[in-house]
């Protein structure tokens, strides 16, 4: 029993304890952080005292509890032994009637001064003895304080002892009940001694000397811990200080000589601070000479320099934005209103337009050509770029930096007469006439220093499909876009200069001395131009891509050549520029003039190709894996008869050019008709011809009216007809070019893509369409029995097209490995020489005549 009582009394002790811990640590977590921050050397030696405090505390509470619960137990071990002798003085006494001992032996205990209550209880708490007289003969339920009738009851029906410690009235109480077996009746009538000893006194005086020996250890520990706390200083927190101090000031060299640290941890703190210093010191180094090359590239540049905070509104400025628009750095605030205002009416709805879809993350990037009010009150047009370089937690943007280019006044000022007449009205770029006399020069600056230059003639590979499909002010917008880059990058290195519609020049000089060095700088440069055009535009909201091909000519000057033969040269590099092998860009070689027809004077000959007859169609099939033929793809071939035979990649180019693309597209489409006709008429199973339509052609507004009035004129099934169509009819409009589509398959056409995974064309625009084939793109199947990899992809491909629901043809087969590979990759159809070679229209009408199967078998 007082084992249990202990333990519960020690129990409650250490949870007082943890609770004020606890307590003190959500205390210090609201306190702590409103506190001046303390020093090492005072928050150490106090963070120490106060755990010794608790630790010292913890054992005075518990060796104190400890100490009552030891002296109550022995007291209570002594007060059940009088009993049991009081037990058997009762029974003696009964027996020999000599009720005066059992008095005697009460006086005896009253004599006890700690003794509160000493009495002998019958059945009914009566009281028969007690060691005060008042008591007697009285209730007991009345008389004493801390008597218990049910206890009583209790320990009687029990015949057990009871005996417990209060601790809260500092006494023990004893319950002991009389097991007397005499005959007489006395006995019966007395059952119980209780009594109730105060153990006040002997707590106290226990507590006083517990209190005294704790106060000399509490002294003695407190000299040690004050001691160590020294000693702690000394070696850790006195280092600590000095390396804290120390980082403050990096900047000096002997910044850690003085700091004795004899912690290994320290240390390291030191070294790596040392470590530190050095990065610091090299990246210092390196910030400021990026900083100084960032100042050299942005005054060399002349660009504007402007910084947009989103969130508060603030606009900075810099004093080269300021002076583009003809003000002093003092004359304008750092406000958003000074550029907003600035714009010209006619640009500003679509600039804004252009920077919110930016901020709201619909574009890559921000940029516009659009025209800011001067100081003199003329506008002037700028190439205004920028970037996102802050966001909030959500990813809203917070902050852009970004530069403006004048773009109107660089090439007219630095680099041509200001002759209006010798310039480009929508671009403000010098024209051909120009451009001769900068030739001119070149050569001449070229023989004078010794160094090679070179002119890069630009093509825009899609531009007139673009200019055809969002019309004529729009495309204006864009070649404005591209000038303004052209411009705003490469006007510090040469002459930048726009010839046609989709032709720009840039004259570069200072190449080298050696002609492969120049080589090697002019393909740098051209391939910099090209990823500068193709990075995409955004007019409005249509992101636009546009591709540029680039013909080269480097020269010495030594060789004074007329600026026409330079052009000329130029223009042949270009055209090898288009073969896939040339990357986009080529350097003019004298071999490449050799029969080689001009594209300037190709156009001029197409005109009169068709009704010089010189144009004709061949038919190659299209078969199925049994040979059975399906389907029978239009070719068309020219036949010069100066320059004989020439290749189609090269005519339909220069016809895409031209409207003569146009007229050449409806002649294949009047002779496939008329064939179509005289098939009908020997009632032969007639396959499907596919005809190929330019993305020109196609997007133009009245192109499906033309050539359903052809095809009802002719009083034919359109479902005898299939347009091939290239990817990139999507590159503009592309709900204009489905709705297209759509319209013409509701006529009954059939539609097939041409080049299918060539890349130009964004997966998610074919969903819903429904060709009724694709044509897989030639660079899978080229040399495709060689190399694994590339089976693995047409593999794929295939896949892919068959998921969505779409026939494959494979296309241009040439050997028997690649017709075996194909017809593994699960090709529906397939077109090839080995298969048929494409033929004339006396052979396919007897091959669609006879019904011939065609070898497909591998």
């Amino acid at each position: 029993m007082f084992m249990s009582l202990r333990f519960i009394t020690i129990s409650l002790l250490t949870a007082k304890i943890t609770a004020s811990i606890y307590l003190s640590i959500l205390l210090g977590g609201f306190i702590l952080p409103r506190l001046p921050k303390l020093s090492l050397s005072v928050l150490v030696p106090l963070c120490f005292f106060i755990l010794y405090l608790c630790l010292v505390c913890g054992e005075y509470f518990y060796e104190h509890a400890e100490l009552n619960e030891q002296l109550a137990s022995k007291q209570a071990e002594q007060i059940q032994k009088d009993l049991f002798r009081m037990r058997h003085v009762i029974d003696s006494a009964v027996a020999s009637q000599d009720f005066d001992r059992i008095e005697q032996e009460v006086a005896l205990v009253s004599t006890e001064q700690n003794m509160m209550a000493y009495v002998i209880l019958d059945s009914s708490s009566e009281i028969h003895f007690a060691n005060h007289i008042i008591w007697r003969d009285s209730n007991a339920q009345n008389v004493l304080e801390g008597y218990s009738a049910t206890q009583h009851r209790a320990a009687v029906a029990n015949n057990k002892p009871y005996l417990n410690v209060n601790f809260e009235r500092l006494s023990i109480q004893a319950y002991y009940p009389i097991n007397s077996n005499s005959r007489f009746s006395y006995s019966n009538t007395v059952e119980l001694v209780y009594l109730e000893y105060d153990i006040a006194n002997l707590l106290s005086e226990a507590s006083e000397s517990l209190l005294k020996r704790f106060i000399e250890i509490w002294g003695l520990g407190a000299i040690v811990l004050t001691l160590f706390c020294i000693i702690l200083h000394f070696i850790l927190i006195r280092p600590l200080i000095q390396l804290s101090n120390a980082a403050k000031n990096l900047d000096n060299l002997d910044f850690t000589n003085n700091i004795v640290c004899v912690s290994a941890e320290i240390n390291n703190l030191r070294d790596y601070l040392n470590r530190v210093k050095a990065r610091l010191s090299r990246s210092r180094k390196r910030l400021n000479d990026a900083e100084q090359r960032w100042l050299f590239a942005v005054e060399g540049a002349r660009n504007g320099i402007w910084d947009w905070g989103i969130a508060t509104g603030d606009v900075f400025v810099s004093d080269r934005w300021k002076e583009i628009l003809g003000y002093q750095h003092y004359e304008l605030d750092n406000d958003y209103s000074v550029w907003e205002s600035r714009l010209h009416k006619d640009d500003k709805e679509q600039v804004l337009n252009t920077l919110q879809n930016y901020i709201n993350n619909q574009h890559d990037e921000y940029e516009s050509v659009h025209r800011l009010r001067h100081k003199d009150g003329r506008y002037i047009w700028v190439l205004d770029r920028g970037k996102i370089v802050e966001w909030d937690e959500t990813g809203r943007p917070l902050r852009i930096i970004g530069t403006i280019t004048d773009v109107s006044g660089d090439v007219k000022s630095q680099r041509v007469p200001a002759d209006k007449m010798n310039h480009n009205r929508l671009t403000d770029f010098i024209n051909r006439e120009a451009l001769a006399d900068q030739l001119y020069d070149l050569q001449v600056f070229s023989r004078k220093t010794g160094q090679f230059s070179a002119l890069l003639m630009i093509n825009l590979d899609n531009f007139k499909l673009i200019n055809d499909a969002l019309g004529r002010q729009l495309g204006d917008r864009l070649l404005m876009q591209i000038a303004a880059r052209l411009s705003g990058t490469f006007s510090s290195a040469g002459l930048v200069a726009r010839l046609g519609a989709d032709e720009f020049v840039i004259l570069a000089k200072n190449l080298g001395s050696e002609i492969d060095q120049a080589n090697k700088r002019a393909l740098a440069l051209a391939s910099e131009v090209r990823q500068l055009i193709g990075r995409g535009f955004a007019i409005s909201d249509q992101n636009l891509s546009i591709n540029a091909r680039i013909g080269l000519v480097v020269f010495d000057g030594i060789e004074s050549l007329e600026p026409q033969i330079l052009l000329a040269r130029a223009d042949s590099a270009l055209e090898h520029a288009k073969e896939s092998t040339s990357n986009g860009c080529a350097i003019y070689q004298p071999q490449l003039d050799k029969n080689q027809i001009q594209p300037l004077k190709l156009q001029n000959e197409l005109k009169q190709a068709i009704s010089n007859q010189q144009m004709s169609l061949v038919y190659q099939p299209v078969v199925d894996r049994t040979g059975q033929l399906h389907s029978v793809e239009v070719l068309m071939r020219w036949h010069h008869s100066h320059f004989g035979f020439i290749s189609p990649t090269k005519f339909i180019v220069a016809a895409e050019l031209t409207d003569c693309i146009f007229e050449l597209e409806l002649w294949a489409l009047d002779q496939v008709i008329e064939l179509i006709v005289s098939l009908q008429q020997t009632h032969s199973v007639i396959p499907i011809m596919s005809l190929n339509i330019s993305s020109r052609h196609f997007h133009q507004d009245h192109f499906v009216s033309v050539v359903m009035n052809r095809i009802n004129a002719a009083q034919i099934s359109p479902s005898l007809l299939q347009f091939e169509l290239a990817e990139d009819i999507f590159v503009v409009n592309a709900n204009v070019a489905k709705a297209k589509i759509d319209e013409l398959k509701r006529y009954g056409l059939n539609i097939a893509m041409d080049n299918f995974g060539g890349g130009s064309c964004a997966v998610h625009l074919l969903q819903g369409i429904g060709f009724s084939q694709v044509k897989l793109a030639a660079i899978y199947i080229d040399e495709i029995e060689y190399n694994p990899e590339k089976f693995n992809i047409v593999n794929a491909v295939v896949d892919f097209a068959i998921k969505l629901n779409l026939p494959v043809v494979a296309k241009q087969v040439e050997n028997k490995q690649q017709l075996n590979l194909l017809t593994h990759a699960k090709c529906t159809w397939f077109q090839g020489y080995i298969i048929s070679r494409p033929l004339s229209k006396d052979d396919i009408i007897q091959l669609i005549k006879t019904q011939l199967s065609l070898s497909v078998v591998p």
